[in-house]
C-alpha cells in the first residue's frame, strides 16, 4: 500500500468525449439500422441516432448536475433508459408506456439489473398522471418520446414538466420531424422563459430525427 500513488482526476477529465459516447451507443445495439444507424440490430434496441443523443448526454454530463431521478415517457425496449443508467446511474427510474410497441417485449432483458418503476397506460390519462404523482418524486431529467402529434406532446410537457426540479433537464426526441408536432412544441419551449434551451442536435450520418435539450429555470 505504501507504494500506491494517489491520482487526482478532475470532473472534466472523467467525462467521456462525444465520439466515445457515440461508439458506445453504436456498439450497444439499434432498433432499426436505416432509421437509427448503429452497427447491428439487437442489444438494447435503442431508438436514438448515436450522433444526436450522444452530444445531449455529453451536455448533461458537462453540466455537473446530478441525475438521481429520471422519468421517461415512451420507452419501447428501454434503450434510452439503459443509456441514462449507464452514464448517470439514477437511483429512481420511472417509465410511462402503453406497452403497445412490439419492442416492449425486449424491455425486461434490456433493463435487467436496473431498478425501474413502470406505469402502464397513456401518459395523458388522469390515472396515469396520478400514479406518477403518487410516487412522490421530483425528477432531475426527463425524456418525452411518446405519441408525437402536437396535442399529445404539448400535453406531456404540460402534465409532466412540472415534476422537474429547478435545474432539471427536459429532452424531446424527433424535434425536427415537422410532419409531427414535436418541432412545434420545441419552438414554443425556446420562447418559454421557464426553460433554457441547452441545445438541439441533428444527425450528420443519417436522416435526422433531432434531440432537443432544455433546462428548467429556477
Amino acid at each position: 500500500m505504501g507504494g500506491m500513488k494517489r491520482v487526482s482526476v478532475t470532473v472534466a477529465e472523467a467525462i467521456p468525449a462525444v465520439e466515445e459516447i457515440i461508439r458506445f451507443i453504436e456498439d450497444a445495439g439499434s432498433d432499426h439500422l436505416p432509421t437509427f444507424g448503429g452497427k447491428h440490430v439487437g442489444g438494447i434496441y435503442v431508438q436514438q441516432i448515436p450522433d444526436e443523443i450522444a452530444p445531449c448526454i455529453h451536455a448533461i454530463l458537462e453540466s455537473g448536475e446530478p441525475i438521481r431521478s429520471y422519468l421517461e415517457i415512451g420507452v419501447a425496449a428501454g434503450g434510452m433508459t439503459y443509456l441514462m443508467d449507464h452514464y448517470f446511474h439514477p437511483s429512481t427510474n420511472v417509465l410511462v408506456d402503453t406497452n403497445e410497441h412490439p419492442r416492449c417485449v425486449n424491455r425486461p432483458q434490456v433493463l435487467a439489473g436496473i431498478r425501474t418503476t413502470e406505469v402502464i397506460g397513456k401518459s395523458g390519462d388522469k390515472n396515469v398522471r396520478d400514479a406518477v404523482i403518487g410516487l412522490g418524486h421530483a425528477y432531475d431529467a426527463m425524456m418525452i418520446d411518446g405519441v408525437h402529434d402536437y396535442e399529445n406532446v404539448k400535453r406531456d410537457v404540460d402534465l409532466y414538466a412540472p415534476f422537474l426540479r429547478d435545474g432539471g433537464f427536459l429532452m424531446l426526441h424527433d424535434s425536427v420531424l415537422h410532419q409531427w408536432g414535436v418541432a412545434r412544441v420545441v419552438a414554443e419551449l425556446k420562447n418559454n422563459p421557464a426553460f433554457l434551451s441547452v441545445g438541439e442536435w441533428t444527425s450528420k450520418t443519417t436522416t435526422p430525427c433531432g434531440v432537443a435539450l432544455f433546462q428548467k429555470v429556477a
